[in-house]
């Protein structure tokens, strides 16, 4: 605690303001560097994970335990340093709350600059480098199929999602956007033709629509609309080192990657189901 003397006064206190200001903001830099280094002398670490069920990409089962493609590739990285990572599942928008506007978490999974932007202006964040890639578009009923974006007036996504390769058309107001709270949801809504059209994961949607909802092929994806690949990242605001360690673990291990994205049939639209 800084001692000040009992002359001191109201100039006194300007010119040492600014001095104040640095040494907080110091201060703070500090608190978040000790608690990633206190993470990486206890070897364990927060992850803030999608609460939703995103099979063969990743998943929360109703006990709250996070499964899939991505917890085995972060559970390998993981093992392989020593590191524990506690997995906290939560819903789109609190998981986006938590780790950039309350920081309570070390580490985001999945995450991509060009989500949410407006969320992550002037925000110093790292992101690792792709950990899998897939289609995200929208999927329509078979007959549907082949009409110009200009036949749709409505499409569906899930809640918290950015369908970005249609935003113009939505901010144009030509499309309407609505939104479903899960996947399933808004896929039986898709099944019903309302929406006209659904944006999601076709990997995601074509597990499910096989695997769960038993009509496969309900929905097909339809190319000749707007589409995008979707980059899965690793994202953190003050564990850098760490994501440089997993970006060498992912460009070590592709024949590790190879073999998970061939064992959870990522990449071949989801018509097989592990």
């Amino acid at each position: 605690m800084i001692a000040l003397p009992q002359s001191f006064g109201y100039a006194d206190a300007m010119w040492i303001r600014p001095f104040l200001c640095l040494t907080l903001m110091l201060g703070c830099a500090a608190a978040a560097a000790q608690q990633c280094d206190a993470g990486s002398g206890g070897r364990k670490f927060t992850v803030g994970v999608e609460k939703l069920q995103y099979l063969p990409l990743h998943t929360v089962d109703g006990n709250n335990r996070y499964g899939g493609f991505a917890r085995e590739v972060l559970d390998a990285f993981a093992a392989q340093h020593g590191y524990a990572f506690d997995y906290v599942p939560l819903p789109i928008n609190r998981l986006y709350s938590r780790f950039l506007s309350e920081r309570t978490l070390d580490f985001k999974y999945p995450d991509n600059p060009k989500w949410r932007e407006e969320l992550r202006a002037g925000l110093r964040l790292s992101y690792s480098e792709v950990v899998v890639s897939t289609e995200e578009g929208a999927m329509v009923l078979p007959q549907r199929r082949g009409k110009p974006l200009s036949a749709l007036k409505t499409l569906g996504t899930v809640l918290g999602f950015t369908p970005w390769p249609y935003q113009s058309a939505i901010d144009s107001r030509a499309l309407e956007l609505t939104t479903s709270n899960s996947t399933d949801s808004l896929l039986r809504l898709g099944l019903a033709g309302h929406p006209d059209a659904v944006y999601v994961n076709v990997d995601v949607a074509s597990h499910m629509l096989a695997s769960e909802l038993k009509a496969g092929g309900g929905l097909v994806f339809d190319p000749g609309l707007p589409h995008a690949r979707s980059d899965f990242r690793l994202s953190t605001m003050h564990c850098r080192a760490v994501v440089e360690q997993f970006n060498r673990f992912l460009q070590r291990e592709q024949g590790l990657l190879a073999r998970l994205r061939a064992s959870y049939h990522i990449g071949d639209g989801g018509n097989r189901s592990r």
